[in-house]
C-alpha cells in the first residue's frame, strides 16, 4: 500500500505534529518512496539472479548481500508505516529511521561497487558450470546400465507401465513415470524398455538423457544417431536443428516407435523437440521420467502419470542385503545377527527410498567391522548426504537438491516454510506427498515429507539463514523466568524463529533474546508458557506469522494487547490455548488473513472482528459466541467450525460471508433456515461442504436453491425434508448424508442417477417406506453405502449391474429387513460387509455355522473378502460377534 493511502485510510492528522517533527517527517517521506521503488527493482533482480547464480561462490555471496539489503529496505518501509498507523508520531523513531536510511544507501553503494571491482557477472542460463557438468555426468543414464539387481518391488508399476506402453492408440501418446528424486523412475523405465515383449512391440527405439542443462541440438542429434545406426556421427554434427528434426520425422513416420526422454524437467524441453515426433504407426510412444507432475500432464493430459511407490520395510531390507553385505560379515547360517540388527535399524532411516538404500549399501560395503557399522548407524542421514568421491553413487542430498534448485523463485521460501497455498505445486513436483485425502478424493487433508527431504529443507534453511531454531529446556526456562535483569541475552541473527521445548512445562522467555533483524515469523511448539517483551522496542513490529498454539498462559490479556499492535501480521495461531476472549483491538490487525482459535473452548469473539476485511480463514470450535454484527466478506469456514444459527441470523452476518466454502449450521426454526438458503452464500454457488440441521419438530424449507451450488461435493441434511423432494441435488455431490428426513417415497430412484456420488448414508428416520429398489446401471460411482436405523424397511431389491463400484456395505439395525438383496452377488467390487445389531435370523442366513453348513443367503456374499458381524451396546460399545 502507498504510504499516503495508508495515512488517509488510518485517518491520521498531520496537524498534530510540531514543526520539528513535521520537518523530520517531510525529509523521510521522499527517501522511503525512493527505497520502495528500489526494493521493487531489487526483488525483480533477485528473482532473475536466482536462475543464473549456479555454483559460482562469488555470485552466491554477492546475491546474499543484496538480499540482506533488500530485507533492510523492507524493514524501513514497514517501520515508517507502523509510525504512520500509530496514534502519535515518535520523533525518536523518525531520527532512528533517518540513520537507517543513510546506512542502507551506503551499503547499496558499496555492494554495487564491489560487483565491478570483483567482476561479478551473470552468464546465460543455457551455459553449464563445471559442477553442473559433473553432476550431469554422474547422473547420465543409458538403457544398457546394469541395474537389475537393484530392482526389488517394481512388479505392480512394471505391469502398469508395460500395459500403458503396449496400448494401441491412434495418436502419439506420452507416458510419464513421475516421482521424487531417487524413487526408481529411471530403473523402472529401463526394466520395461529392455523387456522382450516391449522390444518386439516397437520397430524403432531410442533412449536419451535430458537433464536440466539440455541442449536441443544435442538431444536431436542423439535420437537420430540411435534410430539411424548407419549414420556417420560427424556428418550429423554439422546438421542444423531443423535438419535433424526433419530427418527424425522422416525415419519415424512409418514406424511404431518408442523414445525415452530420461530426466526431463521442463515443458520447454519437450516443446523444443516435439515437432520431430510424428504420430507414426498406432501405438507409438514417448516415455518421460520426470519429477514434475504438472509438466507431465501438460505434455499429455489424456494419459495418467505412473508413480512408483516407496519400498516397504521388507523390500528395503532385501535391497540393502543385496548391496551391502559381504562374506566376511556372514557365517554359514547367513548374516551375523549383530550386523542384521544394525542394518535393519539403518534401513528404516531410508524411508523406503531406493536411492538412499543403494547409497547406504555402497557405504556399508566398505565397512568390515561392527564398530564401523555402529559409527554409520549413529548418524545415517549425514552419511547419506555426503558425496562419496570415487564411488559409483553420488550422495542423496545432491540428487534431492536438484529438485529444490529447480523450484521457481517464489516457491523456494515456500518449500522451506511449507506455506499452505503452494502445497499443491510442491506436491506436483514430488517434494511432498499426500498422506490423507479429503472427502472428495481429490484434495488433500494431510501431507507428509520424506525424512531426507526434511533434512534438505533444514539444511537449506540454515544455509540461507531462513530460520533459526531455539531448543528450550527446563533450566533455560526457569533461569529466564526468574531473572529480572536479562544480561545473558542471546543474539538472534535470522528473521524467522522456531522454538521447541525439549522438556515438559517449558516456558519461552523472549526477553532473553536480542533480535538483530526485524523478525518476520515466530513459531512456538511444545512450550507451556511465553513471556513477551515490548514488541515495538525489540524489532518485533514486522511480524507476519505468529504461532502460539497449545500455550496455557495466565497473562493472555497483556500478550494479546501487544499482539494487536502487529499491523503487518497475516497469521495468528492460538489453537488449543486457554484464551477465553479476544480483545476488541484485534480490529487493528488489518493485514490478518488467518485466525486459528480452534480448541479454545467457549471463546468470545469481539465486535472488532468484523473490521478485518482481509480475513480469509477462520478456524473455530463448536462453542462460539459472536458479539459482532458482521464478519469479514471473505471467510473460509472450516469443517469443525460451527456457528449457532440464532446468533448468526440475529446479526445477519451471513449476508457478507459470500465466499464460505465449508459451513455447519444448526437452525432453531424454518424461518432461520429460509434466510440462510436464500443468502448469497448459497446463491453464489461457491460452497463446497454443507452440514445443516433443524431443531426438534421443525422442517427444512424448499431446498431448490442448493441446485445452484455447482461445486458442492459434501452435503448432510438432518431434519424433515418438505414434500419428500430431493431432486434438488446438484450433480457435483460426492458424499451425501440424510437423517430424520422422513422421506416416504423410495429415494433410490433419484439418488441412483447422481453421476459422482461415492458415499451415501441413509441414517435414522431418513426413509419411512418399506421398500428400496436399486435399478440396473444405477449408482455408477458409489463406493460406500450405509443403511442405519431404517425402522420401516422390509424389502430391498437390487437389479443386476446396479452399484457396479460398491466396495463397502454397512447395515446397522434395520429390524424388519429379512434378507440381503439377490443382486448383491453380482457386485464383484464389494470388499467389505459389516452387519451390526441385525436380527439373528438375518445374520444366520449369511454365515456358515459351526457344523460347516452355509446359510440360505451365503451364496450372495461368498465373493466378499471381509464379512463382519457386530453388536453395539450403549454400555459396552462395539463388539465383534463370533463367525
Amino acid at each position: 500500500m502507498h504510504y499516503s493511502q495508508f495515512v488517509s485510510k488510518q485517518g491520521y492528522n498531520t496537524g498534530r505534529l510540531n514543526k520539528t517533527e513535521a520537518t523530520a517527517l517531510s525529509s523521510v517521506k521522499p527517501d522511503v518512496e525512493r527505497l520502495r521503488a528500489e526494493l521493487v527493482r531489487m526483488q525483480c533482480f533477485l528473482e532473475d539472479a536466482d536462475r543464473k547464480q549456479e555454483q559460482d561462490k562469488r555470485v552466491r555471496h554477492w546475491i546474499a548481500e543484496v538480499k540482506d539489503v533488500a530485507n533492510d529496505v523492507e524493514d524501513v518501509i514497514e517501520i515508517f508505516i507502523s509510525n504512520v498507523s500509530s496514534s502519535y508520531f515518535d520523533f525518536f523513531h523518525l531520527c532512528t529511521l533517518r540513520k537507517q536510511i543513510n546506512s542502507i544507501q551506503a551499503k547499496m553503494e558499496d555492494i554495487f561497487k564491489s560487483a565491478q571491482a570483483y567482476r561479478i557477472e551473470f552468464g546465460s542460463t543455457e551455459g553449464t558450470s563445471s559442477v553442473a557438468e559433473l553432476q550431469r555426468r554422474l547422473r547420465r543414464s543409458t538403457p544398457d546400465d546394469d541395474e537389475d539387481d537393484e530392482v526389488v518391488s517394481l512388479v505392480d508399476s512394471d505391469k502398469t507401465l508395460k500395459a500403458e506402453l503396449m496400448k494401441t492408440e491412434d495418436r502419439l501418446s506420452i507416458v510419464s513415470v513421475v516421482g521424487m528424486g531417487g524413487l526408481g523412475k529411471t530403473t523402472l523405465a529401463k526394466k520395461v524398455y529392455k523387456h522382450n515383449d516391449v522390444k518386439q512391440h516397437f520397430e524403432c527405439c531410442a533412449w536419451v538423457f535430458i537433464s536440466q542443462q539440455y541442449v536441443t541440438k544435442d538431444t536431436l542429434y542423439e535420437i537420430l544417431f540411435q534410430i539411424e545406426r548407419d549414420s556417420y556421427r560427424e556428418r550429423l554434427r554439422n546438421s542444423t536443428e531443423n535438419e535433424l528434426s526433419d530427418r527424425i520425422k522422416g525415419e519415424l513416420k512409418e514406424k511404431r516407435y518408442i523414445v525415452v526422454l530420461d530426466d526431463i524437467w521442463r515443458i520447454e524441453a519437450w516443446d523444443s523437440i516435439k515437432r520431430a515426433f510424428p504420430k507414426g504407426k498406432p501405438g507409438s510412444k514417448v516415455l518421460f521420467t520426470i519429477r514434475n507432475k504438472e509438466v507431465a500432464l501438460s505434455a499429455d493430459p489424456c494419459t495418467s502419470p505412473i508413480q512408483p511407490p516407496f519400498l516397504t520395510f521388507e523390500e528395503s531390507w532385501e535391497l540393502l542385503r543385496r548391496k551391502a553385505f559381504q562374506r566376511n560379515i556372514s557365517d554359514e547360517h547367513g548374516l551375523r545377527p549383530e550386523f542384521e540388527k544394525l542394518g535393519k535399524e539403518m534401513v528404516k532411516k531410508c524411508g523406503g527410498l531406493p536411492l538412499a538404500i543403494v547409497v547406504l549399501g555402497g557405504l556399508l560395503r566398505t565397512k568390515n567391522s561392527l564398530d564401523e557399522w555402529k559409527e554409520v548407524q549413529k548418524d545415517v542421514n549425514s552419511h547419506l548426504n555426503k558425496v562419496q568421491s570415487h564411488q559409483e553413487y553420488e550422495g542423496v542430498n545432491g540428487i534431492l537438491a536438484l529438485s529444490y534448485n529447480d523450484l521457481p523463485y517464489y516457491l523456494k521460501p515456500c518449500f522451506l516454510y511449507l506455506a499452505k497455498q503452494y502445497l499443491g505445486e510442491l506436491m506436483d513436483r514430488c517434494l511432498i506427498q499426500v498422506s490423507i485425502r479429503n472427502n472428495s478424493g481429490i484434495g488433500a487433508r494431510t501431507y507428509r515429507m520424506h525424512d531426507l527431504l526434511r533434512d534438505l529443507c533444514v539444511s537449506k534453511s540454515r544455509d540461507e539463514n531462513f530460520f533459526q531454531i531455539i531448543q528450550l529446556n527446563s533450566e533455560m526456562s526457569m533461569s529466564g523466568a526468574a531473572s529480572s535483569n536479562h544480561h545473558n541475552t542471546t543474539t538472534i541473527c535470522s528473521r524467522r524463529i522456531v522454538t521447541h521445548g525439549i522438556a515438559t512445562h517449558v516456558a519461552c522467555d523472549f526477553r532473553r533474546y536480542r533480535f538483530q533483524y526485524h523478525i518476520r515469523s515466530v513459531l512456538c511448539f511444545d512450550i507451556s508458557d511465553i513471556y513477551m517483551p515490548s514488541l515495538r522496542k525489540n524489532n518485533l513490529m514486522s511480524l507476519r506469522v505468529l504461532e502460539l498454539g497449545g500455550i496455557n498462559s495466565w497473562g493472555w490479556i497483556d500478550i494479546l494487547n501487544e499482539i494487536c499492535k502487529l499491523i503487518h501480521l497475516r497469521y495468528l495461531g492460538l489453537r488449543g490455548t486457554n484464551v477465553s476472549e479476544l480483545p476488541n483491538c484485534i480490529r487493528n490487525l488489518q493485514s490478518l488473513h488467518t485466525l486459528d482459535v480452534q480448541g479454545c473452548n467457549y471463546l468470545t469473539l469481539p465486535r472488532g472482528l468484523s473490521r478485518l476485511r482481509h480475513l480469509a480463514h477462520l478456524f473455530t470450535n463448536e462453542y462460539l459466541v459472536l458479539k459482532c454484527k458482521g464478519l469479514a466478506p471473505r471467510i473460509f469456514w472450516t469443517s469443525g467450525g460451527t456457528v449457532r444459527s440464532f446468533v448468526t441470523i440475529r446479526y445477519d452476518t451471513l449476508v457478507k460471508l459470500t465466499n464460505i466454502q465449508e459451513l455447519t449450521m444448526v437452525f432453531r426454526s424454518k424461518g432461520d433456515a429460509t434466510k440462510v438458503l436464500d443468502c448469497p452464500i448459497i446463491k453464489r454457488g461457491q460452497v463446497r461442504s454443507l452440514d445443516l440441521l433443524v431443531h426438534d419438530e421443525e422442517t427444512f424449507p424448499s431446498l431448490t436453491s442448493l441446485s445452484q451450488c455447482r461445486l458442492l461435493y459434501k452435503l448432510s441434511l438432518r431434519g424433515v425434508i418438505e414434500q419428500d423432494n430431493i431432486s434438488f441435488l446438484p450433480e457435483s455431490i460426492v458424499k451425501l448424508t440424510l437423517e430424520a428426513s422422513s422421506i416416504r417415497q423410495d429415494p433410490m430412484a433419484v439418488l441412483e442417477k447422481q453421476p459422482n456420488l461415492k458415499r451415501l448414508r441413509l441414517l435414522s428416520g431418513s426413509y419411512m417406506g418399506s421398500k428400496l429398489v436399486c435399478s440396473a446401471g444405477g449408482f455408477p460411482k458409489l463406493e460406500t453405502l450405509r443403511l442405519c436405523h431404517l425402522n420401516y424397511l422390509e424389502e430391498w431389491r437390487m437389479e443386476k449391474d446396479a452399484m457396479p463400484s460398491l466396495q463397502i456395505l454397512d447395515l446397522e439395525y434395520v429390524p424388519y429387513l429379512e434378507m440381503i438383496p439377490e443382486g448383491l452377488k453380482f457386485v464383484k467390487t464389494l470388499r467389505q460387509l459389516n452387519v451390526t445389531n441385525m436380527h439373528k435370523s438375518f445374520m444366520d442366513r449369511l454365515r456358515v455355522n459351526k457344523e460347516g453348513i452355509e446359510g440360505e443367503d451365503f451364496y450372495k456374499v461368498r465373493h466378499i473378502p471381509s464379512i463382519s458381524f457386530f453388536f453395539r451396546s450403549i454400555y459396552y460399545g462395539l463388539e465383534q460377534l463370533p463367525w
